[in-house]
């Protein structure tokens, strides 16, 4: 159906219905609550700017100092500027990564009309745009959307074939390496380090291809002449020199100021050895090496089986341009699955070469390139790919399996049938696909192929931020600030084991001394879960009738989750509760005295 416009009215479309896409990342932007870690830990730095100043360093007046300035400070910039404009709200700390969430849209629909075209960059910026795990982050108040459209844009310029912008571009891609670089620490020097070996890789082959032919001279192929290569690396010293500007200032400056010059202090204060060797925060998977690959499976389900091919395709086939795609994502690829350090969202920058190679195939396939056979294989391989994400419950289940299988180990009845609806329809699949091959079947959806992918991305999408939002990430922060503000506690005793910045973030930093007109004392719980009781009487046996006492839920034992009733002293009533938070507050003399004498036969 995209084939039967013109190319003006499939740019027209294609923007048109990506603009939409992206805009959709606005509804319910301001859902409850911040989250508890990072997006709260940097609203906070963001409205410390605003209270403090400290545009440069933030140091004295961030969570736990060092800790958390050491991140770079572009994107607390931006929610800074945010926050004076729109408020100290939920919906403006994530205003500029909804923002550059949709702007990497359009920057992957040029960069697949650029190598393919119109319909290719299409269906990657959609495969992108539409995923779940990508929108739930370009939703988020913290520094990853904005990392990956720095990313893609600096690729974007560096893919431009023409002679006359090299330049330019190489100076633009530059300044968004260290736009990169001064999101987050490390990941930015990825592009440079890609560009480098793609160089290299590419004057690999022109040495090769020489001596296969017995050639001494130049080869004949145009873009390996001499003034082709020296473009080339002219380009990558450009884009090196434009990154230092961008980013040697502020950290110089923070090495200069807290690391008393030591070249090293950003590398020892972010623990780059620890994550890379040991891991650290728990953040170490049981999967290792093999996390990775299971969570391409996870999060990319409508597009891994047509990625999978394609990346071999895109190697074996030597194109320059594409090549470059698939560098990409390797190289990011086996940086991370190397580190012990593992989250999810390290998946964000390999997703963009991820869609733009898949939507290669599945192109390809519409138009009739592959073969029935071929064809039915990737339908299949996707729809594996859906169960498999589809639930943990069945992932854990067949992960057991194997394991008991490895092990000669029959699986007992509940594992069985706790993994029997997987392997049912994992046969449904199976029977689809050989009468899809059998039947001709395949030949009538070749050409819907990329819509039937496609609707089920968008109505997941789009319920993800209409409903799940809403409620999935409300932790009760806010209502809690509500009672508070309610109740007018003389102070408040907060039980958890560590800082939590949803809390500072909600308090206005009363926490963390921004406020002297309520007082807020934080209380370490003991590990042994059988005293949390009788710590917390202990702990509070001795504060004034109006202080209000509130826990943290899950923050007396990591990865766990306690219950009020398990740490409620006997004096204590009840008066708030939440998903995360409990609030407590001593009863009245006389209310202690009738609630014992109801409790006597």
């Amino acid at each position: 159906m995209f084939e039967r416009f013109t190319d003006t009215q499939k740019e027209r479309l294609s923007i048109g219905i990506l603009t939409a896409v992206a805009l959709m990342r606005f509804l319910n932007l301001g859902f409850l609550d911040l989250q508890a870690w990072d997006e709260a830990l940097y609203a906070v730095r963001a409205e410390g700017i605003l209270r403090f100043g400290g545009w440069f360093d933030q140091t004295p007046f961030a969570i736990g100092g060092l800790y958390s300035s050491l991140h770079p400070p572009l994107y607390i910039w931006l929610t800074t500027v945010s926050f004076a404009f729109l408020g100290v709200t939920e919906f403006a700390a994530r205003f500029f990564s909804a923002v550059l969430g949709g702007l990497t849209l359009i920057v992957i629909y040029r960069m697949g009309k650029r190598l393919g075209d119109a319909h290719v960059g299409f269906i990657a910026a959609l495969l992108f745009g539409l995923n779940p795990f990508v929108t739930f982050f370009s939703r988020q108040g913290q520094f990853d959307a904005a990392l990956v459209f720095f990313l893609s844009l600096a690729v974007l310029l560096l893919l431009d074939p023409s002679a006359d912008r090299s330049f330019r571009n190489a100076l633009f891609a530059g300044v968004c390496v260290g736009a990169a670089l001064m999101t987050k620490l490390y990941v930015g020097l990825g592009i440079p380090l890609l560009y480098f070996l793609w160089i290299v890789s590419h004057q690999s082959d022109r040495k090769k291809s020489a001596e296969l032919v017995g050639q001494t001279a130049r080869p004949t192929f145009a873009w390996y002449d001499i003034d082709r290569k020296k473009k080339l690396w002219s380009a990558l010293g450009i884009l090196l020199v434009a990154a230092l500007v961008v980013a040697a200032p502020w950290h110089v400056y923070m090495t200069i100021e807290h690391g008393k010059g030591n070249p090293l202090f950003f590398i020892k204060s972010s623990a780059l050895f620890e994550r890379t060797i040991h891991g650290v925060e728990g953040n170490i998977k049981p999967l290792e090496v093999l996390y990775f690959i299971n969570q391409l499976f996870v999060l990319f389900p409508f597009g891994v089986a047509w990625f999978g091919h394609g990346l071999y395709r895109v190697l074996r086939e030597k194109r320059r341009d594409w090549e470059l795609l698939g560098m990409w994502f390797l190289l990011f690829f086996l940086v991370f699955s190397v580190m012990r350090t593992k989250l999810a969202v390290y998946m964000l920058p390999m997703l963009v070469p991820a869609s733009l190679i898949a939507a290669r195939e599945i192109v390809k396939v519409t138009r009739g390139v592959y073969s029935r056979k071929g064809a039915a294989v990737f339908v299949a391989g996707t729809l594996f790919s859906v169960l498999w994400a589809s639930s943990q419950e069945w992932r854990n289940g067949a992960k057991l399996l194997i394991s008991r299988l490895f092990h000669l180990q029959p699986p007992s009845a509940t594992e069985t049938l706790t993994i029997l609806p997987f392997f049912v329809l994992a046969c449904c699949v199976v029977g689809m696909w050989y009468l899809s091959i059998k039947k001709g079947w395949i030949e009538y959806l070749r050409p819907a192929i990329s819509y039937l992918l496609l609707i089920p991305s968008f109505i997941v999408c789009y319920y993800d931020i209409i409903g799940y939002d809403r409620f999935q990430y409300k932790d009760g922060a806010a209502e809690l600030i509500e009672c508070i503000v309610e109740r007018q506690p003389s102070e408040i005793i907060v039980a958890g084991y560590e800082r939590n910045p949803q809390l500072s973030y909600y308090l206005e930093g009363a926490d963390i001394g921004w406020r002297d007109d309520l007082p807020v004392r934080r209380i370490v719980p003991p590990k042994d879960r059988t005293q949390f009781r009788s710590w917390l009487t202990d702990e509070v046996s001795g504060i004034p009738d109006a202080a209000l006492v509130v826990i943290e839920k899950d923050k007396f034992i990591r990865y766990e989750w306690v219950t009020a009733n398990e740490v409620i002293p006997p004096d204590y009533a009840l008066v708030f509760e939440s998903r995360r938070y409990a609030a407590f507050q001593r009863m009245p003399a006389i209310q202690v005295a009738r609630l014992s004498s109801a409790m006597i036969p």
